[in-house]
């Protein structure tokens, strides 16, 4: 083997431990880098972003979920109605965030409640949270239906005819029972 042999022979084997060594630094350092992030942990959320009151309903019901989301309104509680979700909102993010912050959970069972897959999603995390956090569902009929097992359990409030003195006995008595304890408003 000539000099010039064993300078090719020497610069191949140099280069080798090269990429040797560079691949034994660099590469656990790269991979590093490329793992995804934990995602964020969240924190606890602000009293201002909280409701006392998230409402499910069917659309076909949404007249008078916006007339009972009101009238809670006016006797000074923090409603969550998907039909308020403003311009350039994710509607599902902000159900799902609002469920998560709400104190109480009111579904409206109609003949088309449990008709629509999203309100079954929606009725299903309201139990949820009634076992996970405390937290209680009330079932509101709007008109004369059967509901389902575990809404049959629960003591529902009748809001099935809006023009009646009875409506507002019967508003009055859910407004007490979602008002937030030590509220006296």
């Amino acid at each position: 083997m000539g000099i010039e042999e064993w300078g090719l022979a020497v610069a191949v084997v140099s280069a080798v431990v090269a990429v040797l060594h560079f691949g034994r630094d660099v590469r656990p350092r790269m991979f590093r880098r490329m793992r995804p992030s934990p995602a964020p942990t969240r924190h606890p959320p602000d009293p201002a972003e909280t409701y006392d009151v998230f409402i499910s309903y069917a659309e076909v019901d949404h007249e008078l979920a916006e007339l009972l989301a009101s009238r809670l309104q006016a006797e000074g509680l923090r409603v969550f109605l998907a039909r308020w979700i403003g311009p350039g909102l994710v509607e599902n993010l902000e159900k799902e965030g609002a469920l998560l912050t709400s104190a109480n959970g009111l579904l409206l069972f109609s003949g088309a409640t449990m008709n629509d897959s999203g309100i079954r999603d929606e009725y299903a995390a309201l139990l949820q949270r009634v076992h996970s956090g405390g937290r209680r569902f009330i079932p509101v009929l709007v008109e004369d239906v059967q509901l389902p097992p575990f809404a049959r359990i629960r003591r529902p409030v009748d809001l099935r005819d809006p023009d009646t003195a009875q409506f507002d006995e019967r508003l009055a008595a859910l407004v007490r029972a979602v008002r937030p304890r030590g509220d006296t408003s």
